[in-house]
């Protein structure tokens, strides 16, 4: 069966074999003007977007658990966030990214709650003292639960509107693999940032970066000495490089428009139904494809490290077939044991949930500390495991080949599975059609 997965032919036309893609969902027009419909959220809103968020980072973005914590602690049940969209962004006006960078153990214990709103003023006083506009936007560099929330927390703080997009659709393993850096949009500066520390004051640099991996691993650096966290800020763009108001795709090649709104739905039908099947329902109501891989309980997790990052294994069963879920922070890979075959991978999506209660999770949340984390997701929870397929964008062949080229790597820490390491991207309509034929 393997080499009938590997011979599969890639074509365009194949998307449409089985479950055509929808031109319009029925729920599409609601990612646009999502929330209260005045473009002002509040702290429920934000809880939305980050359950939304968590499903939509295939296993990565960080802990639901640790997120809840974080929101709880840093947005006030009276603050106002807003949010605005990529075809109303006013001219001239400056953007950039900020995210959180670390070690989730330490997050557990308090570290990194003030390291990206020390970023973002770093990136406002560059600007200004540059005598360039200060930042008006925000974007999240990714479809995460952490890095979704670190933008409404600057908004709730200091009123910034955060952009309804992000170069992303998913969670990613690398900076490297956003729309971003495939446009070479400039990175620089780069500007890393520690958290405030008892007395107020808080360690900061400014980076010139070769390249985004380079700002990386300058940021996993600076991270190693401030207690494994740190805040980053960078791509400091125009807006008038990402306004889709115009017909033309130029500027919405470069990012992923709708995806905080399409969260903020998800999420709300997630905490509102605590239905599964309602929500996989909901789901397919949007113009994205989804699949239902797989379902069974989870029976073991395992971590390992190669190249300084962890990459993971997760074991899932119904009894009778067993899937791996392999992961670099990301679930990039679905291999099913028992068939020996493909069943999703990166840029596509794979997502979990519980069955019970329609929770989303990521790989960080299985198997941890009760009693640090209160999404702790136990072995033996009963799960779904959902394909998503990548928005069109992200199947650029730059991407791809980083996808595969994280795939190896995992695969190369686990070689007592003898799981072939892939040798193309097989988009997920055909490694369906193939697998439920």
């Amino acid at each position: 069966m393997l080499n009938d997965f590997n011979n599969i032919s890639i074509q365009k036309s194949s998307f449409n074999k089985d479950k055509p893609i929808k031109k319009a969902g029925v729920n599409d027009h609601k990612v646009k003007d999502f929330g209260l419909g005045n473009y002002q959220l509040t702290k429920k809103d934000i809880g939305y977007i980050v359950y939304g968020a968590c499903f939509l980072g295939s296993g990565g973005g960080a802990s639901i658990g640790l997120t809840l914590l974080f929101m709880d602690k840093m947005i006030n049940n009276a603050d106002v966030m807003y949010y605005v969209n990529p075809d109303a962004l006013e001219a001239n006006k400056n953007i950039s990214f900020i995210a959180l960078l670390g070690s989730p153990d330490k997050m557990f214990e308090g570290f990194g709650q003030t390291a990206s709103l020390n970023a973002f003023m770093e990136m406002d006083e560059y600007l200004t003292q540059s005598g360039q506009e200060p930042l008006s936007y925000l974007m999240p560099v990714e479809m995460g639960a952490i890095n979704i929330l670190i933008p409404f927390i600057i908004s709730a703080q200091k009123g910034i509107a955060v952009i309804n997009g992000d170069p992303s659709g998913r969670a990613v393993p690398e900076m490297s693999m956003n729309l971003f850096n495939i446009h070479k949009l400039p990175i620089n500066p780069v500007i890393l940032t520690s958290d405030t520390d008892d007395s107020g004051h808080y360690q900061k640099t400014h980076v010139q970066a070769e390249d985004v991996n380079d700002a990386e691993n300058q940021a996993r650096r600076f991270a190693k000495s401030h207690n494994n966290v740190t805040g980053i800020a960078c791509y400091p763009v125009q807006s008038a490089n990402l306004n889709c108001s115009t017909l033309s795709d130029k500027n919405r090649d470069k990012f992923i428009q709708w995806t905080v709104g399409f969260a903020w739905n998800l999420g709300r039908n997630m905490i509102e139904s605590k239905n599964y099947n309602e929500f996989l329902r909901f789901l397919d109501s949007f113009s994205l494809l989804s699949y239902k891989l797989f379902e069974g309980k989870i029976a073991n997790k395992e971590v390992r490290e190669t190249s300084g990052f962890d990459v993971g294994k997760i074991t899932v069963t119904d009894g009778d077939e067993t899937f791996f879920i392999y992961y670099k922070n990301e679930s990039l890979l679905a291999w099913n044991v028992t068939r020996k075959c493909y069943v999703a991978m990166g840029p596509d999506s794979i997502n979990f949930l519980a069955r019970k209660d329609a929770q989303p999770f990521s790989n960080t949340d299985i198997h941890s500390d009760p009693e640090k984390n209160p999404k702790n997701i136990p072995l033996g929870t009963e799960v779904g495991i959902i394909g998503l397929c990548a928005f069109e964008k992200l199947q650029h062949t730059v991407l791809v080949d980083l996808f595969l080229k994280n795939i190896q790597e995992i695969l190369t820490a686990f070689p007592e599975d003898h799981v072939p390491v892939p040798d193309k991207y097989i988009p997920l309509p055909d490694l369906m059609a193939h697998y439920n034929g």
